[in-house]
């Protein structure tokens, strides 16, 4: 290893992953000309045919960065939704979030780094850091000297399995997921004992459908399993479910075992800090992984700003903003995933009446969630 030159880049914050924490974070910095690098270990951004839902405090992070208006102008923007039982409707509401696909959002993010002179490495997977140098060592035998880490590597992040041992937990769901050629206005959600499907306009002409099941089957934990119609119907135990009637032998079906981490008690260690799902894996029930990864990203970006560059006060700062938000939020998600599978009938009735009738109380949650502003929140510190 010592025969391999070294890459100086001491005075880069170096941030390992190209998803939306790490463009995110990258926008940020090189928009203030505050260096930074980023090592993706794919040869490109992801390709991966998944939709998602950005609530407002996302859409707070994208209309600072300036690329609200293009990502809308190629998604839908779904001002209601409702809820099913059986088939038969319980409760509308309405909201006013953006559907897209992650290849969109990826796509522009990568677009805006880029057009400002963003440094991007590809084929660069991480498989050795060095916390006191803060150095990082690549499959591809390469060696940088960073001024600092920002871990934005995913749900199986390197970084963290660093600092801890990596414990994956199987949550008790798996989840299929596929985009469809449709045209659909609302958000539509279908509950079922043990399982609830959503399904949400991505653009003008294409809904993503997403099936989550309760059950002890375990699927591995990628994005990337194909499945069969046949599974699916098999998983499902294939309710009369009408968007389904879109899906057909031929539809491209993937399937992923959701797993959880226990949550980490800080955010960060010696030269480095955690972001995005590498620091809060969470089950996907309430929409909210792409949302916190945004702000992150944000808050962090602009700590490093505002207290330049000194890391000391930054971690500890972005330790407080962020931890208490994110315990919350998988909390949260987890008990809305028992919600949407309750199976013993008469409890579905009490589910389904509070839904129809007591409509402020079950968005009080998620409400509160969606009105936080990650520009505020940086703005409180002096």
């Amino acid at each position: 290893m010592h025969n391999i030159a070294m890459n100086n880049y001491s005075n880069h914050v170096a941030i390992i992953g190209a998803g939306i924490s790490g463009l995110t974070l990258g926008c940020i910095l090189k928009s203030a000309n505050i260096p930074v690098v980023i090592f993706e270990k794919s040869l490109t951004i992801s390709n991966q045919g998944a939709g998602i839902s950005i609530s407002p405090n996302g859409i707070n992070v994208l209309k600072q960065l300036g690329i609200y208006d293009e990502i809308k102008n190629q998604s839908a923007n779904p001002k209601l939704a409702e809820h099913f039982s059986n088939n038969q409707i319980i409760s509308s509401f309405s909201v006013d979030v953006l559907t897209t696909s992650r290849q969109s959002i990826y796509q522009t993010l990568l677009n805006k780094y880029q057009s400002i002179g963003g440094d991007i490495f590809f084929d660069h997977e991480l498989v050795d850091i060095n916390q006191q140098k803060c150095e990082l060592v690549f499959s591809n035998n390469k060696i940088y000297q960073v001024l600092h880490i920002a871990a934005c590597d995913g749900i199986k992040s390197f970084c963290r399995s660093k600092l801890i041992p990596d414990r994956p937990i199987y949550s008790g769901y798996s989840v299929w997921r596929s985009i469809v050629n449709k045209k659909q206005e609302t958000i539509k959600t279908y509950l079922g004992p043990k399982y609830h499907v959503v399904a949400y306009p991505i653009n003008n002409h294409q809904v993503s459908i997403v099936a989550a099941v309760k059950t002890d089957k375990e699927y591995k934990e990628s994005w990337k399993i194909e499945g069969t119609l046949d599974e699916l119907r098999e998983d499902l135990s294939m309710p009369d479910i009408d968007i389904l009637s879109n899906l057909e032998s031929e539809t491209d079906l993937y399937k992923w075992g959701v797993f959880t981490r226990p949550m980490l008690n800080k955010l960060y260690s010696k030269n480095v800090t955690i972001l995005g799902d590498a620091a809060h894996p969470i089950v996907p029930f309430i929409g909210q992984g792409g949302c916190l990864a945004l702000e992150d990203a944000y808050i962090l970006g602009k700590l490093i700003i505002s207290l330049n560059v000194d890391f000391t006060k930054i971690q500890k700062t972005y330790q407080k903003l962020r931890f208490t938000r994110i315990k919350k939020i998988k909390l949260l998600s987890e008990r809305q995933g028992h919600l949407n599978h309750i199976s013993n009938k008469y409890i579905v009735l009490i589910r389904n009446f509070f839904m129809k009738h007591v409509k402020f109380f079950a968005m009080y949650s998620i409400r509160k969630i969606w009105d936080y502003d990650a520009e505020k929140e940086v703005l409180k510190i002096k």
